[in-house]
Parts: structure tokens; sequence; C-alpha cells
């Protein structure tokens, strides 16, 4: 929940909420495209607390997903 992101010339920081509901996730996997929905930049990619920062992010528009992760499954994505 509560996705949101900064950024810095190259660096793109990400952070997030847990979720409210649900059992307690054991991490986060993230999913960036240049459409929506899109994964072609990356799918799954595993993180392990609220917050991701990348570098040299070349300028464009991107759509970040963020699902939570336990021994029960994945989460829908924010």
């Amino acid at each position: 929940a509560g996705l949101g992101a900064a950024v810095d010339g190259t660096t793109v920081w990400l952070q997030w909420l847990p979720p409210a509901l649900g059992a307690r996730p054991d991490g986060y996997r993230l999913e960036a495209g240049r459409t929506p929905g899109g994964t072609e930049i990356g799918a799954n990619i595993p993180v392990s607390g609220l917050s991701q920062a990348f570098s040299n992010v070349p300028p464009g528009t991107y759509y970040l997903r963020v699902r939570a992760v336990n021994a029960r499954g994945v989460s829908p994505a924010t």
C-alpha cells in the first residue's frame, strides 16, 4: 500500500507500506514496465524491506508495482 517514488537526477527511490490486512510478508517483489501492467523492465525483483533505490535510471515514464510475498503466496499488486 502507499507506493511512492522520488527522483534525484538518475536515481529513483521507491517506498511503500506493509499490507494492512492478511499475513505478515516475508518480503516484496517489484514489477516495472514502460506501459501500465508491463513487466518488460523487470518482474519479480526481490526486495526484503519497505524501500528500494535504483541508480542510473534513464529518463522516461515508468509504471511500477509492488507485491507482498510470504509462504502463502503473492499478494495482488499495488
